[in-house]
């Protein structure tokens, strides 16, 4: 299930909470290397099978199995010597007897029966534990994440907490041969049960990619939920798991923003929009947009004006990059390999190929003296994006891919169709991997006339920058 589909579900799956905000994260697994005692079911060998074939047939002295197998001493001497220290057969010698004596075991008789014996072994074995639920997991640890992927991919870590790491004790026995079952499955020299988990050798954190949603409570500000998605769906274990070792305080969830700046159904003549001189400017954390309305009241736009919810964002980018025809435009002060991936590169180059003209505009100024900060002293794009778009700016002349230097904006439109305009990084942003979560909002334009106008403007501010390519890297 892709990131977007995940989002418009979780979107409705809680009643009375509305999702504010989302990081792709990882949740902490544990890949342990234990030494387990286990009791394995092992074939008899066909010699050792055939000695006690005729022992059972009533050959008790060696000489005599000797002979009728036809086999030299030397051969089948430390073969009974094995079977006795098995204990499948008695090996005896009487006071007043000449020859020792064979004769089969209990124990002998049953392996016959069965052709094969049990023997304890000792095996080194992995499992995968999650260190929220405390359960096992059947999966293989190829399918984790290690600490160098997660921050390579921006991924947020979920925390354990105070949990210490995990002891033979704490690993469930009842989970234990499900993990058997699914080791014979793959191993075909794998046949045996649990006696005892000797120890652990080994213990090494990773990460069980999910997303991990945050909502907030309708009716009180302060109410914040954390939920968990993973491949297979909604996790709500790993929820209560997390709120009980009081995962939300740690992640700061608790002091999500309370301000939100615009209401869900907003419209142009609603009080949050300020008249100046005949023009209306709505204020939406990106700077103001200005729209000009008839000093009349104007009725409601909810059809073609609405807010985005920071989770509603990536769908919007991901329908631009499906459906522009014509023009489309994108401005984000910072740009990232997380969201300038395989995907994205393919679908903007599709676009590319069908003659679509593309505008990207990029760059923030740095702050200088005391007001710096890690905001501002970030790189403005990643190499790899960075070479990725400027090889398609080297083959397309109809990608503008721009460096502005000194925009705080972030803006998105496709074609005539509609436009955002929002606090939203669109290049650099998928659910931040730091610091708290952001409760992001924007403006999504659809009338035509204020679509044309915001481009008008977006291209206008590209127009100053310097367009670069990856041939071109001097700004």
């Amino acid at each position: 299930m892709s990131l977007e589909s995940v989002l418009e579900v979780a979107a409705r799956a809680r009643s009375g909470y509305d999702l504010v905000s989302f990081k792709e994260a990882g949740l902490p697994v544990f890949v342990l290397r234990l030494r387990i005692l286990v009791l394995e079911r092992k074939p008899i060998s066909p010699i050792d099978e055939a000695v006690l074939r005729a022992v059972r047939a009533g050959l008790t002295a060696p000489a005599s199995i000797y002979e009728f197998l036809g086999l030299p001493k030397a051969v089948l001497t430390p073969v009974l010597v094995a079977l006795n220290t098995t204990e499948l057969i008695n090996y005896s010698r009487g006071a007043g007897d000449s020859d020792a004596k064979v004769t089969l075991s209990t124990k002998g008789r049953n392996a016959l029966a069965e052709a094969s014996t049990i023997k304890p072994q000792e095996r080194p074995i992995e499992v995968c534990f999650d260190a929220l639920t405390k359960r096992l997991l059947l999966l293989p640890p190829e399918q984790l994440l290690r600490g160098r992927d997660m921050r390579d991919h921006g991924l947020f870590e979920v925390p354990i907490g105070t949990s210490k790491r995990p002891d033979v004790e704490d690993i469930p026995l009842q989970d234990f041969d499900k993990v058997l079952e699914r080791h014979a499955s793959l191993s075909p020299d794998w046949n045996g049960s649990l006696l005892a988990i000797r120890r652990i050798e080994r213990r090494e954190l990773r990460y069980l990619a999910c997303a991990m949603l945050f909502y907030k409570s309708t009716m009180a500000p302060h109410d914040v939920q954390i939920g968990f998605w993973r491949e297979d769906g909604q996790s709500i274990q790993h929820e209560v798991a997390f709120a009980a070792i009081g995962g939300p305080e740690l992640i700061g969830a608790r002091t999500l923003p309370e301000e939100i700046l615009m209401p869900p159904e907003v419209s142009l003549s609603e009080s949050s929009a300020v008249s100046e001189g005949g023009s209306t400017f709505v204020n939406t954390g990106a700077g103001q947009v200005s729209h000009k309305v008839s000093s009349a009241p104007q009725p409601p736009e909810v059809e073609t004006m609405q807010t985005l919810l920071c989770h509603e964002h990536p769908a919007h980018l991901k329908k631009a990059l499906l459906l522009a025809k014509k023009r489309l435009v994108i401005v984000s002060p910072w740009i990232r390999d997380s969201v300038i991936d395989w995907g994205f590169i393919s679908s903007l180059e599709a676009l590319l190929r069908n003659g679509v003209e593309v505008h990207i505009g990029f760059g923030i100024e740095k702050a200088d003296g005391p007001k710096k900060n890690a905001a501002n002293e970030k790189a403005d794009i990643t190499p790899g994006a960075e070479r990725d778009l400027g090889d398609l700016a080297d083959r397309f002349k109809n990608f503008h891919f721009v460096y502005v230097g000194n925009t705080h904006r972030k803006s998105l439109v496709c074609d005539d169709q509609f436009a955002v305009v929002t606090s939203f990084n669109w290049l650099s942003y998928k659910g931040d991997s730091k610091g708290r979560p952001r409760d992001e909002r924007g403006l999504l334009f659809r009338k035509k006339q204020h679509v044309e106008k915001l481009v008008a403007e977006e291209l206008e501010l590209l127009s100053k920058g310097t367009r670069i390519g990856r041939k071109v890297h001097g700004r």
